[in-house]
């Protein structure tokens, strides 16, 4: 009866410790994500965007990082937790009192198994529609500011194309551009060149314009296969020039959607439930991160624990170095993204190896070998 009362307090004991260093470690990986994106962020506001618009693109970051970010605080919080645990002795206390390993362990497995899922809607649903959200707005804010694109570093890149340009103030105002674009749909390789380019409302005013384009030899008659057109001052439809740059199949690539939108792309092009290369490849990368959440959690869970009177860091060195082969195998594992047999073996193997190694870990600590 005694053991009943008190283990609902030790599940709030341990699951507040855990959460609480868990909870400002991925706090602190947010904040670094935002420092080494702010100058993406930066490039976004100077395009003009509202203070909304930048404030939204900034927080549409967040999720990239989360998928990873959580499984790195999971190994954390669970490794600092249970070296406290064994400092302070208090694991020796909770065992002389009767309870064995598992029931420690279980809060933090259950929260590990918890965390898993939640890290799994994030990669497989929110993670891709934020990603997807993020470049639309890119696109949009090209769309209404095409000088945007002119930028030394610009968040758009530009496909079959180079530009040149002399002076550009506020992304609003250039001076001396070069524009060569190669249309592949068309075969067509146009220039344009300008003295001056500027954006007045959604119009763009140019002043001593030319466009020259190709036409392939080969591909009808009776017209002229070089087209030069000057013109001393040119107004257009800002959104006229930048359609060019969005092509119409990124939406479908498999980064942007989520899980259920893949199966029902694939169900589409094949007709049955047979998933391309490229959809088992993401589906794999995707639950290896997730199962990482989890596996993590083993890993600080089984070398945390010490038994010892003198501290040691051999538990800290197998931490290291195993978390270390996970991301090693997840990022070799892209590489084989045309054999996608051998890529999703390479991103989920690691997870059963490193689980077994914890338990190996922990059956030494409940035989007091360690």
């Amino acid at each position: 009866m005694r053991v009943l009362i008190q283990m609902p307090i030790i599940w709030r004991y341990l699951l507040r410790s855990y959460f609480q260093v868990f909870l400002l470690c991925v706090g602190a990986f947010i904040s670094v994500l935002i420092v080494l994106r702010f100058q993406e962020i930066a490039r976004f506001a100077t395009s003009g965007a509202s203070s909304l618009k930048v404030l939204l693109f900034a927080l549409l970051q967040i999720p990239y990082i989360l998928p990873i970010a959580i499984p790195v605080s999971c190994l954390i919080a669970s490794m600092l937790l249970f070296q406290r645990l064994s400092h302070t002795h208090e694991l020796t206390a909770l065992r002389t009192c009767g309870f064995g390993l598992k029931t420690i362990a279980a809060p933090l497995l259950f929260a590990g198994f918890f965390l898993t899922l939640i890290n799994f809607t994030i990669a497989s649903e929110i993670s891709p529609r934020c990603r997807s959200m993020s470049k639309q707005q890119i696109f949009e804010m090209v769309a209404e500011n095409p000088l945007f694109l002119l930028q030394k570093e610009s968040l758009v890149k530009l496909r079959n194309a180079y530009y040149d340009i002399g002076v550009l103030k506020s992304n609003k105002y250039a001076e001396d551009v070069l524009l060569v674009v190669k249309n592949s749909s068309s075969g067509r390789m146009t220039v344009m060149s300008a003295k001056e380019l500027a954006l007045k409302g959604d119009l763009l005013k140019g002043e001593q314009v030319t466009f020259i384009s190709s036409v392939d030899p080969k591909k009808g008659t009776g017209f002229d296969h070089l087209v030069i057109e000057n013109q001393a001052e040119m107004n257009t439809k800002a959104a006229n020039l930048s359609q060019f740059l969005q092509t119409v199949d990124w939406t479908a690539s498999y980064e942007y959607l989520p899980l259920r939108m893949i199966f029902a792309l694939d169900y589409v092009e094949k007709g049955r439930f047979l998933l391309s290369k490229g959809a088992q490849v993401e589906i794999s990368r995707r639950a290896s991160i997730s199962l990482a959440t989890f596996t993590f959690t083993m890993i600080g869970l089984a070398f945390g624990m010490q038994i010892s009177r003198n501290r040691s860091k051999k538990g800290l060195v197998w931490a290291i170095g195993l978390a270390s082969l996970f991301l090693v195998c997840f990022i070799a594992a892209k590489s084989f993204r045309h054999a996608p047999m051998i890529s999703t073996a390479v991103f989920l193997l690691p997870h059963p190896l490193i689980i077994l190694l914890s338990l190996k870990s922990l059956k030494s600590v409940r035989e007091g070998v360690e």
